[in-house]
């Protein structure tokens, strides 16, 4: 039973509703990808677990709740379980993993999510050729009503 105000706004609860299934599916989403990357990866999970800690240690930041100074691959694994609602990887770990594993994939749900996207280097240049076409056009009808007002 949904309570009714003077206030209710139903498109507005429809928009929190998809909200909320988007950050309910986020973390399984990112965990996933997470295990795909681990799975494929030319390093162990052990290894991948060691070169976390590393990149962790040297930087001051604890990945795991407690006293833990290092990421074991129990925590890995975990972690990489879509399954496990218990044990979410911090934001920090995430970004550790994609750091140890060099691919960046996992962070494209978190992104996703947001309504944002990646933009590539051959993206970048479409847009810069964008921009200055844009620019030349410009730059164009203002030499044609200049030329217009000479006449």
């Amino acid at each position: 039973m949904q309570q009714l105000t003077l206030f209710h706004d139903e498109n507005r609860e429809m928009e929190i509703q998809q909200l909320g299934a988007s950050l309910a599916t986020l973390m399984p989403m990112v965990r996933s990808r997470m295990n795909k990357v681990a799975a494929s990866h030319h390093l162990s999970r052990d290894l991948i677990a060691e070169r976390m800690t590393d990149i962790a240690r040297s930087s001051g930041v604890k990945l795991s709740r407690g006293n833990a100074k290092s990421v074991k691959t129990a925590t890995l694994d975990k972690w990489l379980s879509p399954e496990d609602r218990d044990h979410p990887p911090s934001l920090q770990a995430i970004i550790t993993f994609v750091m140890a594993t060099g691919d960046n994939s996992p962070l494209m749900p978190l992104l996703s999510v947001l309504g944002l996207e990646v933009m590539t280097e051959e993206d970048k240049q479409l847009r810069d050729y964008a921009k200055a076409d844009l620019v030349a056009e410009k730059a164009k009808a203002e030499k044609r009503r200049l030329k217009a007002v000479l006449r």
